[in-house]
């Protein structure tokens, strides 16, 4: 997951509520200095502060995996407990949570929300290291800093000058995010270097009075910044080249030093046994985050057989004894001989995984730069690792064994990390040069928060290591600074095992920037950068040639055999290229395939896993494995009685009945679907062979299949009983592309099962974007509100031009036409204002008098169809209504569900799933709310105890 940037916290100086306790103590471990008083206006209350931290909590916690489990939190929450025993006693709610964040980090919500992450466990020595850090955190928190920030930003903003209750803290807050782009400047930090040191003067007293090594924190702090030390002097400080990490480093020491020697006896740091321990759970933990907390539950069932998950990586172990096969959630583990699985590793978020040199274990990284090894013979996690880089990764490598990760760091470095202690062996300064397109993947990768200490996954140079790990290799090619327009390739090769750098020849230099893969450990293959004609396999690292052939494409090397396995060829994923006969005699329909010898594996068309023999792809033996979690799902309907389920993935889908959880049909992968009362399944599938793309139809009773009219139109798609068509409108134009411009369009809605025409509308403008509803049997079409057709819409309707009026700002803002699916009637227009772009829409739908809307900063937004004013909002990702109950049903942290009333917008239910949902929807009547989760099992609940609660 990766980590947003909190903008809640700028500096503020420590409440003077600070002084009387801690001059309570004895006197002869007083603090040095009294602390300032803040004379900044701060309209919460501490009871009202506890509200604002529930309102972001809500807003920002998606964005992580936050693990509330006792069982793993216990001992930070003792550790926190110890803390605050010495602070000044307040109405606050300390709350104390670990974290998934890419860097060694904690942070605090106002109202006492404490969030440790992982990485920093794990980087911390000592429980008194911990501690100096959530001291610090806790010293923001008693300062209020937080809510400090908010009031001048509320003040600035919205110019309130107070908050009443829960509701209207919610409320303002809600405004806040939607006025972010408003007022950008209110939402910069404010002296919060300085803040930051007000804080970590606090922690230290804190850490004093519970017993901690006052110390600890400051040696912390060093190492986890790479101060290495440094604290500045008047001359940087004056000249600016003083690091903020450095000015805190010496106002820590400064500080420390200003302590009577009696703060300092018998201050040694502990190395509790006790902390190891735990820190290991910390960093071995792999659940969901929570435990599951259910109630009114109907029916529990599992589907039978599950959807199996497209495969993404296959590969033999270098004995080929053992196979891995990665697919979107996880890693099962086969033998070859017999051809079954062992074992699986739940890892959703893992980069491709590898089978150490020895093949006794398996190992893999993610994004967050977390490292896991894995035991064959056990079937067990042998180790975990957290690895901390201060400004994070754009590109990473992990070795074959797990011991050495490279890195390329957002400033071009090239490091070779140590992945036990974390510290870099090998660095090369500004080893990559980038040119000008990089920056605009750089740019996008600051706007999708990637660049958050983490792997940003961004793939700017050719890196990798060989088979058995002795050598890595990295290399670009770059600009020549001595002539313009000549580049020139850059290569490093390093050798493992003594740490070297390893000189190669130009040809080798050529392969390595062209894309390069090992063959075994003493070759390399890679495609000639300067001319693909001349690609080739060479000894490494002499660089004698061994073969030379013609090829282009991304390649791989199988785990054994004179193959390159190439990706993408013409209408196929993969090719397999013979270096023999120099040519491509295999294609494969899935991704992922790997061969050993005379045997090669890749996943069949029914999701099982098939082995065969090279010649002849004869098949030798199939399995079918154990992964049950729920990858990316295309489509996902259920019927309306809640008696059949539909499901795709991208390569396979089926139709399961309910009543047993059992599957009647399954079938290739389809785009669209729909299930009818009178039990038949109607399906968009692609083309496929000789098959063209049609909507079949499925008699769910006897098995029937007939095959529909061929799909001409590119752009059709299906949304439950209805294709969704958009063609130009101008003559001539072909049916089978799809229109590059999106003005003089028809946009057709036709019955997929019929394929008989519903309605359609010429577009001579702006073509609407559409969001289509079956269930409950509207569309909603979307413009931009400066579009042409919006104008001229917002011109010709009174009350669109009486709500235009009251806007603020013309830009970012949307027009909504809600229309009958079924003929294209008009049931109303509305105008959404955006705070000029502080938020968009993600998806949209139509029930009623309600238009729901959800939106890109995590809410779902209720407004009324009828006089265009906003009904309510909530905070949460997904959303489904029913109009009979009242209820709104949302999921806004990972597995957790909230039930709303749709007229209050009050939270009158919660459950947690020990697993991601996948789909969420209400039965006609709304008393009972149907949940699938990624794990395929499917809950049945009764809600009726949340409707009865909704006021009429």
């Amino acid at each position: 997951m990766k980590r947003t940037k909190v903008l809640y916290y700028s500096a503020a100086l420590l409440c003077s509520i600070l002084v009387c306790p801690l001059a309570a103590q004895p006197q002869n471990c007083a603090p040095p200095v009294a602390l300032p008083t803040s004379t900044e206006p701060n309209i919460f209350t501490d009871e009202k502060e506890v509200y604002l931290g529930d309102a972001i909590a809500e807003h920002i916690q998606k964005h992580y995996r936050v693990i509330e489990d006792q069982a793993v939190t216990q001992y930070l929450t003792q550790i926190g407990e110890r803390l605050t025993r010495n602070l000044p006693l307040t109405k606050l709610r300390f709350q104390f949570f670990l974290v998934d964040l890419p860097d060694a980090n904690a942070f605090v919500l106002p109202g006492g929300r404490i969030y440790v992450s992982r990485k920093l466990v794990a980087s911390a020595q000592n429980e008194d290291e911990l501690a100096g850090v959530i001291a610090h955190e806790l010293g923001h928190l008693v300062a209020h800093e937080g809510a400090i920030d908010m009031t001048r930003r509320m003040r600035e903003v919205l110019a309130a000058t107070s908050v009443a209750d829960r509701a209207d803290v919610y409320d303002k807050y809600n405004q806040l995010i939607e006025s972010a782009r408003r007022k950008p400047e209110a939402f910069k930090p404010r002296d919060r270097e300085k803040g930051q040191m007000v804080a970590d003067q606090a922690g230290l007293y804190a850490l004093i009075r519970a017993g901690y090594d006052p110390s600890a924190l400051t040696r912390f702090w060093d190492r986890i910044t790479e101060t290495k030390g440094k604290t500045g002097s008047w001359f940087s400080d004056l000249f600016g080249t003083t690091r903020p990490e450095e000015r805190r480093l010496r106002e820590m020491i400064k500080t420390v030093g200003a302590l009577p020697s009696e703060c300092l006896k018998a201050r040694a740091a502990t190395q509790s046994e006790d902390f190891k321990e735990w820190q290991s759970v910390v960093v071995g933990y792999t659940g969901l985050g929570r435990r599951e907390s259910l109630h009114g539950v109907v029916s529990k069932i599992q589907l039978s057989p599950p959807l199996r998950s497209d495969i993404t990586h296959i590969r033999f172990s270098p004995d080929g004894a053992y196979i891995l096969a990665q697919d979107d959630s996880g890693i099962n583990v086969l033998t070859r001989e017999p051809f079954t699985g062992l074992f699986r590793i739940e890892a959703s978020d893992a980069k491709p995984a590898n089978f150490t040199p020895d093949s006794k274990s398996i190992v893999f990284s993610n994004d967050n730069l977390r490292v896991e090894k894995w035991s064959i013979a056990e079937q067990k996690m042998l180790d975990a690792k957290e690895i901390v880089q201060l400004r994070g990764c754009l590109q990473t490598s992990l070795s074959p064994d797990g011991r050495f990760m490279a890195c390329l760091s957002p400033n071009m470095d090239l490091n070779l990390l140590d992945v036990a202690s974390g510290q870099a062996v090998i660095h090369r300064k500004e080893f990559f040069e980038p040119r000008w397109f990089h920056y605009y993947l750089l740019l996008a990768a600051v706007n999708n928060h990637q660049l958050d200490n983490g792997d940003a996954g961004l793939n700017w140079i050719r890196m990798g290591f060989s088979p058995d790990g002795h050598y890595f290799v990295a290399g670009f090619q770059g600009p020549d600074h001595l002539a313009a327009y000549r580049t020139l390739n850059h290569v490093e090769v390093i050798d493992m095992t003594t740490m070297n750098k390893v000189s190669v020849s130009g040809t080798v230099q050529k392969l390595v920037v062209g894309g390069f893969t090992f063959m075994g450990s003493d070759r390399l293959a890679g495609i000639n950068i300067e001319d693909s004609k001349k690609s080739a396999v060479v000894t490494f690292p002499e660089g004698k040639l061994v073969s030379e052939f013609s090829i282009r494409g991304s390649i791989e090397a199988p785990t054994r055999g004179e193959y390159l396995l190439i990706r993408p060829i013409k209408d196929y994923p993969l090719g397999v290229f013979d270096l023999k006969t120099k040519v491509i005699f295999k294609s494969n329909k899935q991704p992922a395939l790997d061969i050993f010898d005379d045997l090669f594996v890749a996943e069949m068309r029914n999701g099982e896993l098939g082995l065969y023999r090279m010649e002849k792809n004869q098949l030798n033996a199939t399995t079918l494995l154990s992964n049950t979690s729920l990858g990316r799902l295309r489509v996902s309907y259920l019927s309306a009685e809640m008696k059949w389920l539909a499901l795709s993935s991208r390569s396979r889908g089926g139709v399961w009945n309910l009543d047993k959880g059992e599957a009647k049909l399954y079938l290739r992968g389809f785009r669209g679907a729909f299930l009818s009362d009178d039990g038949f399944f109607f399906a968009d599938f692609p083309k496929y062979e000789t098959a063209e793309r049609n909507v079949a139809k499925f008699n769910l009773a006897s098995g029937e299949i007939i095959p529909g009219p061929t799909i001409e139109a590119a752009s059709a798609r299906q949304v439950g009983p209805y294709l969704v068509v958009y063609k130009s409108a101008k003559a001539n134009a072909k049916e089978d592309e799809v229109p590059r411009e999106w003005r003089d369009l028809t946009l057709e809605i036709l019955d997929a099962r019929t394929m008989t025409s519903l309605w359609s509308r010429i577009y001579p403008k702006e073509a609407p974007g559409i969001w289509v509803a079956p269930r409950y049997g509207t569309a909603v079409l979307v413009w931009g509100s400066g579009s042409e057709t919006a104008v001229s819409e917002i011109k010709s309707d009174a009350q669109l031009t009486r709500l235009s009026a009251g806007l603020k700002e013309k830009e970012g803002n949307y027009l909504l036409q809600v229309v009958d699916i079924k003929n294209g009637d008009s049931l109303g227009k509305l105008l959404i204002d955006t705070g000029k772009g502080s938020f968009r829409l993600a998806s949209v739908f139509a029930v009623g008098d309600s238009v729901v809307v959800t939106d890109t900063r995590n809410r779902v937004l209720a407004y009324s169809l009828k006089s265009g004013e906003q009904q309510g909002r909530v905070f949460g990702g997904y959303g489904t209504v029913s109009l009979q109950a009242g209820l709104l049903c949302v999921e806004n942290e990972v597995g957790k569900i909230a039930l709303y009333s749709m007229n209050t917008f009050e939270k009158r239910d919660e459950m947690v799933f020990s697993s991601p949902i996948s789909m969420l929807q209400f039965s006609s009547d709304g008393r009972r709310l149907f949940v699938l989760t990624a794990d395929q099992t499917v809950y049945l609940l009764d809600v009726s105890s949340a409707a009865a609660a909704t006021p009429k």
